[in-house]
């Protein structure tokens, strides 16, 4: 055999076992991107997560083309990209995965609710707390009730805090938002009673009034307060706001103790139409 053709036959070896090797690399970053999607999302990485997600949803079976879709559509939620979520998301409601179809739904809903589609929120994310389990249905619960809390449908609000208080398990904060939430709707809500009360804002929307209202449960009980309550009423303008108050006052002077200890937001302002 002549140089020549041992050296011919080593580049071909060599150009062979490269593209082995290159084929290799390349299955092995497709499978490496369909891993990663998941880890991306749970560390928070939303735009890396919806690339990721995208791309492994081209490939591999239904069920995993079905879980990449779901992250995708969860992340661009979570990007605020809503539009792009709910084109990804709607189609996976018919997923015969309880859970896939579950999450897309508590998703959905929770897009629904925070554009002021009550009614339509409260319909899927019923449709959520009965398909997941645990903590995540309990939080789907939760925020049905709050939807049709925003219709005025007191009732039913109830009736899904309590199966929201049967669900949960291991989220302690979440324990304590759906025992606000039952309070309130039961009238066991000691507000106290007088004149005046301390206002922490007014929103034109129920959900942007319940986020305030969260947002210093915890700073109201350490004040030995009940937790912030909603009422509707209506501004100087005789639009209909969302109000957040706390507490009620026989006197200026207690409210003013209280206004200080709930910061800047904080007005007092009158009891009116309670």
């Amino acid at each position: 055999m002549t140089a020549s053709i041992r050296a011919a036959k080593t580049a071909l070896t060599a150009l062979a076992l490269f593209a082995v090797l290159f084929q290799t690399a390349c299955a092995s970053s497709k499978k490496s991107a369909q891993e990663d999607y998941r880890e991306l999302y749970n560390q928070h990485r939303y735009a890396d997560a919806y690339k990721a997600a995208l791309e492994a949803q081209t490939e591999g079976s239904s069920v995993q083309k079905e879980q990449a879709a779901l992250i995708a559509g969860l992340s661009a939620a979570a990007l605020g990209k809503n539009t792009e979520a709910e084109n990804i998301l709607k189609p996976l409601l018919k997923s015969g995965d309880q859970t896939v179809s579950g999450k897309a739904a508590a998703q959905l809903g929770l897009i629904a609710y925070e554009q002021n589609r009550h009614a339509e929120a409260s319909e899927l994310l019923n449709e959520a707390a009965t398909k997941l389990t645990g903590d995540e249905a309990a939080r789907a619960s939760l925020y049905c009730g709050d939807a049709l809390r925003a219709q005025g449908r007191t009732a039913e609000a109830r009736s899904s805090y309590e199966r929201a208080q049967s669900q949960v398990q291991d989220d302690s904060s979440l324990k304590v938002l759906i025992s606000d939430r039952l309070a309130a709707v039961s009238g066991n809500q000691a507000t106290g009673s007088g004149q005046f009360t301390v206002q922490l804002g007014a929103f034109s929307s129920w959900q942007r009034a319940q986020v305030q209202a969260d947002r210093y449960r915890a700073r109201a009980q350490a004040a030995g307060l009940a937790s912030p309550r909603i009422v509707q009423t209506t501004n100087q303008q005789g639009v209909k706001v969302y109000a957040v108050r706390v507490g009620r006052f026989a006197n200026r002077a207690q409210a003013e103790n209280v206004q200080r200890n709930m910061g800047a937001e904080a007005k007092i302002t009158t009891a009116t139409n309670e």
